[in-house]
């Protein structure tokens, strides 16, 4: 099975935990946060690549012209498009495509966006490439996505993300993100991260992780607050919940 396919099966499972309300990920502090460094004007044309069930869409809806989100999972833009229609939202469209070959004209959009998809792509270079590829010049490119928190400890990391979801790739180091962006003429407005914890149980829940691996990471962050492995996740546990430290990113490029 390849990425993509098991990324559909993946979001189409995971699909089913997000609220009819639109809330899930939709928390408008955080959405302020990442789009805080993004210019946007009522005539803007935007693009939302790997859009899921569009919350970040509609975040940037009010405060331009339009959205077009695209996604390569049926299930999600089903759910996407419905909260859409029942809340009379005009001036967004969902489209189903592939991000790494996406069905537009070159120059086309003023502003590309994409939050939470990266680690789920085989390889973000032509994802990334994509993205600039459609944006104007002059326009801009915002990417939010969960980073390693700690170069040394990125394989560790990442494998306990990957045992929580199996459509879990790789997260990127922040500064490589930001290579990245360079690499295909988007020069770096601005960068910023924030570190924040998240609970266990209720990450490995909406992940609809496979009992075997949720008992692996519990034993492997258990016996890390112990003085055990490291797992890169800085584990703590406060009243009996356990959490984990996880670090957003969100970066701006503009291209020339």
């Amino acid at each position: 099975m390849d990425t993509l396919e098991r990324n559909r099966l993946a979001f189409a499972g995971q699909s089913q935990g997000f609220s009819s309300d639109g809330d899930t990920y939709a928390n408008e502090e955080d959405l302020a946060w990442m789009l805080a460094a993004l210019p946007l004007s009522e005539d803007l044309v935007v693009l939302d690549v790997a859009t899921g069930t569009g919350e970040f869409a509609r975040a940037v809806a009010p405060h331009v012209a339009s959205v077009t989100g695209i996604d390569a999972t049926d299930a999600m833009l089903e759910k996407g498009a419905s909260f859409v229609r029942q809340h009379d939202i005009s001036n967004i469209t969902f489209q189903k495509g592939i991000v790494e070959d996406l069905p537009f004209e070159s120059e086309t959009f003023d502003a590309v966006t994409s939050r939470y998809a990266f680690h789920h792509f085989a390889d973000p270079k032509p994802v990334l490439s994509e993205m600039a590829r459609v944006c104007k010049k002059g326009g801009h490119v915002l990417v939010v996505d969960i980073v390693v928190p700690e170069r040394e400890a990125a394989a560790d990391y990442n494998y306990y993300e990957w045992l929580c979801d199996q459509s879990h790739t790789r997260c990127l180091d922040f500064d490589e993100f930001q290579s990245y962006f360079r690499l295909f003429g988007l020069q770096v407005a601005s960068a910023r991260s924030r570190d924040y914890e998240e609970a266990v149980v209720e990450w490995m829940d909406f992940s609809l992780t496979q009992d075997k691996h949720r008992d692996a990471i519990l034993l492997a962050l258990k016996e890390e607050l112990k003085g055990g492995t490291k797992t890169g996740m800085a584990p703590v546990e406060r009243d009996s919940v356990l959490y984990f430290r996880q670090r957003d990113a969100a970066i701006v490029g503009r291209k020339g």
